[in-house]
Formats: structure tokens, sequence, C-alpha cells
């Protein structure tokens, strides 16, 4: 019967896993490092931005393009029902009139305007550049953030394991005292009260690591819940911040020279405006032939010419004036909005270097009161065994610890965070100090 009820139990064990296995697909924990890789390769804001990058530099070698020469050809067949007179001398007699020509184009003066372009397209590319390195460290913050954030929930749900556990070998020890009458029945319900809460707890924060675990794969790219290794990562304790980036006011930020990119693009698009108030001079050349058969006996016909025109603006309705006009509005834009990044990259920066100097302050004082509170839950259990206490402060010890050890790790998780965020914005700022 014994082993009957070993074998139920085995079984009962085994449908747990499976359900948790089925319920949650996590696969084997995973680094920071394996995190931050996986995200790179499959977010797709960083694919379709490596997209755009190539569709710029197709622009940018189009727009070059357009300063070489440009060589046309054309051929034509028609048939005549009757021949017209004027296409005897060129055709003869026959009904076919087969026409070929080729010609070339080659702009020799356009008041600016392709190398406004071409610029102005440059710069586009330079941007785009510029918008995946953003996005780039956008991921990786937020992978970090997500990370360190699943990292808080599963070290609380080890420590509310670890107190439950506490719990049930007090649960034995406070039966044994209250049979001996060294405590009251009282003790012995407190203790399974704080056994349920504790297993309720826990339910819950099951389920919120597994929210945490989505949300990393979110971060990634992924579909499947992504489990993280919960031990808590070493942290530094001679951190230097250096503000040479305040102080050359963020110019190697990614997602400041994409906007300054930009507004150098909206300078080149006055330009192109303005060259429309220009001349356009070009040189042009012709060849041409035309015959009744197909060229067979060589062309009656053939002629060529070559020479140089210009075209000048007399009058436009306005419309030119009015395309300048919101080039240099969009350009006032697109300057505000830069001025806009500034202060805001500044001040994220300076909010991520406060919370940081707080968290490595926190840190220590928190590691403090867990040393105290670890000493006192321990001279609780003491007492309490010897039946010296009573359950209600041996609880208090218990939350006191708990929650040290909660702080502790949370001050420690947010310490990492604004490290992530300052690297976000300035990699070069974080400096091992001596």
């Amino acid at each position: 019967m014994e082993n009957r009820n070993n074998i139920l139990t085995i079984l009962v064990a085994i449908s747990i896993t499976f359900s948790s296995v089925m319920l949650y697909g996590q696969d084997k924990e995973k680094t920071l490092d394996e995190c931050i890789e996986i995200a790179l390769k499959n977010n797709p804001e960083l694919k379709f931005q490596e997209i755009k990058i190539v569709e710029a530099e197709l622009k940018y070698h189009q727009q070059i393009g357009n300063l070489f020469p440009q060589f046309d050809a054309g051929l034509s067949y028609y048939r005549y029902g009757e021949l017209p007179s004027n296409k005897k001398a060129l055709i003869g007699e026959s009904l076919n009139d087969y026409y070929a020509d080729i010609s070339m184009h080659q702009i020799l003066f356009s008041g600016g305007k392709y190398t406004a372009k071409i610029d102005g397209a440059r710069l586009s590319l330079y941007a785009e550049e510029y918008k995946y390195e953003q996005l780039k460290r956008s991921v990786i913050l937020s992978v970090k953030k997500a990370y360190y954030d699943q990292l808080k929930s599963a070290n609380t749900l080890k420590i509310q394991n670890e107190l439950l556990e506490k719990l049930k070998e007090q649960l034995q020890i406070t039966r044994l005292l209250y049979n001996s009458g060294k405590l009251s029945n009282l003790d012995v319900l407190k203790i399974e009260t704080q056994i349920a809460l504790s297993e309720d707890v826990i339910s819950n924060l099951h389920n919120l690591v597994h929210i945490k675990s989505l949300l990393l794969a979110q971060a990634m790219g992924l579909k499947e819940p992504v489990a993280v290794y919960d031990e808590i990562p070493e942290i530094s304790e001679n951190i230097n911040i250096s503000v040479t980036c305040v102080e050359n006011n963020f110019l190697d930020n990614p997602e400041l020279l994409y906007i300054k990119s930009i507004q150098d693009k909206t300078k080149q698009d006055i330009r192109e405006a303005k060259s429309n108030l220009f001349p356009t001079a070009f040189l042009k050349a012709n060849y041409s032939i035309e015959d009744g058969k197909w060229f067979s006996g060589g062309p009656d016909w053939s002629n060529w010419y070559a020479g140089i025109g210009i075209t000048i603006p007399l009058y436009q309705g306005g419309s030119i004036r009015s395309q300048i006009a919101q080039a240099e509005s969009k350009y006032d834009q697109i300057s505000e909005t830069a001025r806009e990044i500034e202060i805001n990259i500044n001040m994220r920066f300076e909010s991520a270097r406060a919370t940081l100097i707080d968290r490595a302050s926190r840190i220590k004082t928190t590691q403090k009161v867990l040393n105290l509170a670890k000493e006192t839950l321990t001279t609780a259990e003491l007492k309490y065994n010897s039946g010296n206490l009573s359950a209600l402060e041996l609880i208090d010890a218990q939350m006191l610890w708990l929650n040290a050890e909660i702080s502790y790790i949370n001050n420690i998780a947010d310490y990492l965070i604004a490290i992530a965020e300052i690297e976000s914005i300035c990699p070069e700022a974080i400096e091992e100090g001596k």
C-alpha cells in the first residue's frame, strides 16, 4: 500500500511539472547577453530599419546618376493606307515608315538643384543609419529593463519560497511546543495562517514571473516566454559617471545626430527650391534615321543635331517663392524639434544619473539592514524554538527579513537599469573608478 502511494505521489508530481511546462512553455534560462544577441537578430523594428537604409542608399545613387549624360533610344513603325506627300522624300513610295533615333541630354547648369538633391539624399542616408543605431540602443535598453524586471520578480519568488520552507519547519516546531504546553493553539493557527498567505503570494508571483517573461520575449522579438537566471549579478562599487557628453551637448548621440541630419536635409531642400529661380543650361544631341524598309539597303533619310539649350523661369505664379517658404518653414520646425530632443536627452541623462547615485547609496544602506534582519531572524528562531518567543514576534522577524531581502534586490535591479539608461544615451559616461 505504501509503495502504491509513493507511485501516485510521483505521478502527481510529474503531472504538475508537465502542466507547468505546457502552461508557460519556458526554455532554459538565458543570460542577459544571450537575450540581447537574440533581440538584435529578431527585433522587427531593426529589420525594417535595415531595409530603409538600403532604400536610402539606392535613392542616393539615383540622384548621383542624374549628373551623368542621359541617353535615350526610340523606335517606331507606321503603316499608311495612303502615303502622305511629305513622307515621299523620306521613305519613297513605300507605305511602311520605320523611324529610329538616339539622343543624349546633359545638364550643364541648374542653379545647384542636382547637387542639392545629391547632398539631401546623402544626409537622408546618414539619418537612416543614425536611426538604426538609435533603435539598436533602444532595443538593448528595453531588453535590459525587461530582464532586470523579471529578475526582481524571480528573486522575490525565490525568497517567498524560502520563507514558506521556514514557515513549514516552524509549524512542526510549533506543534511540538504546543504539545509540550509551551505555546498555545493560537500560535499554531498564526503559523498556519501565515503559510496560507505565503502560498497565495507564491501563486501570484508565479503568474507575475510568467508575465515578465512574456514582456522580455516581446522586447526580443519572440513569441514564447523567456526565463532568466535568477542569480543577482555582481555590481561594481567604484563606478564614476563622466559628464563629457553633457559638456559637448551629446553630439555623438544617434538620436540627436538623426534629427540634425534631417535638419541639414531641409537646408538642401531650401537650396533645391531656390535653384528653380536660376536658368537651366543643357547640352543635347540627336541622331535619327527614317526609311520605308527595315534599313536593309541603308536609310533613305538620316539626320543629326547637337547644341546647347537654356530655359529661363520668367513667371511661375509665385509657386517657386511658395516652395522656398515651405522649405524654410520645415527647417524652422525641425530646428525646434532638435532643440526639444536635446533638452529631453539631457533630462533623461541627469535623471538616470541621479537615480544611479541614489540607488548606489541605498544598496549600501539596504545591505546593512539586510545583515541586521538576518541576525534578528536567527535570534528570533532560536528563541522561538526554545519557547521564549511568540509566533507573532517570529512572524514580525520573518517579515523584516523578507522585506529587507526584496528591498536589497530591487535596489540592485534599479541600479543596473539606471546604468543601462545612461549607457543608452552616452555609453562612454560609465567609467570604472580606481
